[in-house]
């Protein structure tokens, strides 16, 4: 047989991506099911690799899969449903993610692990008013005391995310969030923060949606992680190193990530034993991408080329490839833009180049900043106790994860295999000697960290009353 290297050289196929190409792709807006389809091509689309298994869906109308079941048997699907219909006010969306509804690699989940729930909602206030008169034990003194209003204005900056961790609901520990519907959707289409957009870039466990919520936006935004893994991953790939980029794009510039509060093997842990869900999650994506085609031995993606660059952009959220308006240059620490030349010409040729970098590092910029004030959002939400504990315990696996990490060469990711982000991946977080003593080291670090969590928390609270008053 033909190897794909030369087989993805040939001319028939590159005529064939060719014509893929010239189709009108759609426009990246919200009206994604109203977007008409591009005409079929006249060319026999490849076969499916047959070593694939048929994929199940995670969904709330089945069991959880036996990737996951036999690990939680106590948590079914109907159960953890009937917990959410019946203990909590009504919601647009409700999901569960996490340990305890997919397998992970390092992290089986036990009695202690709490089961993540997301809620979102139309009315964050009017949602808060509803569920603490039904369940006001599930929230801290402080937050009883200000009310809803207060938990309201809390919640008003970003990620826009209040949670509640270590709340028992008919013996079942639980950890959820609350966010409105339209920070939700503006997510989703635009990854504003990829606070709650990066968690639907992976399986979840769909427990209640209204009809009236848009999932239109959910698969608008299934289809934008798609893309923007193709531009950090070499022209040849298998379905692990697709998935592995999808699911780094949420952890990137996540502050907990340099911190080292999480476990570094983290994206490989989720994605190894849950394949055959990513794949029948984004499998109608990939047929109906003119960037991919499925080769005998995993996926070829199209030349990255400018032209096919800026076709691609569509299919792209806005800030990605983010350029300021009137061709005024941008501030890269990444990039030195020639301010004679077109920046978007500039960014797209070096792109097309193989130079991800201005990506990640806008990526960076989307995550970094919500993710710390999601951090230090949580010592008021959920109190200072609550949140020793939850940082105890991901420190906990932290150090679980660096230990296999140490003995085992498998999470030496090489550039070859998954592409630029994940190579960078293992750069950041693996772990090298330092010259520091690692009790001083410790202790330094917890020093400065309570000094900037009692400064934040006291201005947290002399605006939250300001504003209340």
């Amino acid at each position: 047989m033909i190897g794909v290297h030369r087989w993805c050289l040939r001319s028939p196929f590159r005529k064939q991506l060719t014509c893929k190409y010239l189709q009108s792709a759609p426009e990246h807006e919200a009206n994604l099911p109203n977007t008409p389809k591009p005409p079929p091509t006249t060319t026999k689309p490849l076969p499916t690799p047959t070593s694939f298994p048929k994929p199940q869906l995670v969904n709330a109308t089945k069991t959880v899969t036996s990737s996951s079941s036999s690990k939680n048997p106590e948590l079914s699907n109907p159960k953890l449903q009937s917990l959410v219909l019946s203990n909590f006010p009504k919601s647009q969306l409700c999901f569960a993610y996490g340990s305890k509804i997919l397998h992970q690699l390092e992290n089986l989940p036990d009695a202690s692990t709490m089961t993540d729930l997301i809620f979102v909602v139309k009315n964050t206030m009017q949602w808060h008013e509803e569920n603490m008169a039904k369940n006001k034990h599930h929230y801290s003194r402080l937050m009883r005391m200000v009310g809803p209003a207060g938990i309201s204005v809390l919640q008003s900056t970003k990620p826009y995310c209040f949670f509640n961790p270590f709340v028992e609901v008919e013996g079942v520990l639980l950890k959820y969030g609350v966010v409105g519907e339209s920070h939700v959707l503006k997510d989703l289409q635009q990854w504003d923060t990829l606070y709650i957009a990066g968690r639907l870039h992976k399986p979840v466990l769909i427990l209640d949606m209204d009809p009236a919520f848009k999932s239109q936006y959910i698969k608008l935004n299934l289809r934008s992680a798609l893309h923007a893994a193709l531009l950090f991953l070499p022209d040849r790939f298998s379905d692990t190193q697709l998935f592995s980029v999808i699911s780094r794009i949420s952890y990137y510039g996540d502050i907990r990530m340099y911190l080292k509060l999480e476990n570094p093997n983290k994206v490989r842990n989720i994605v190894e034993p849950n394949i055959p869900h990513f794949r029948e999650l984004y499998e109608r994506y990939i047929d109906e991408s003119p960037f991919i085609e499925r080769t005998d031995y995993g996926y070829c993606q199209a030349p990255r080329t400018e032209k096919n660059l800026y076709k691609m952009e569509r299919y792209l959220p806005p800030k990605l490839l983010y350029l300021p308006e009137g061709n005024i240059h941008p501030k890269s620490r990444v990039f030195k833009f020639d301010k004679n030349l077109d920046p978007k010409h500039q960014l797209f040729r070096k792109v097309a180049a193989g130079d991800a970098r201005y990506c990640e590092e806008q990526l960076r910029l989307i995550i970094m900043w919500p993710s710390i004030f999601q951090t230090f959002k949580g010592l008021l939400s959920a109190g200072v106790g609550k949140s020793w504990k939850y940082s105890a315990a991901k420190l906990k696996k932290s150090q679980a994860g660096n230990e296999a990490a140490k003995g085992s060469s498998v999470v030496k990711f090489k550039q070859s295999e998954v592409g630029s982000l994940m190579s960078s991946d293992y750069q950041n977080y693996k772990h090298k000697e330092s010259n520091m003593d690692p009790n001083n080291r410790k202790a330094f670090f917890a020093m400065w960290s309570m000094m900037f969590i009692f400064i934040i928390y006291f201005i947290n609270l002399f605006d939250l009353w300001d504003k209340l008053t």
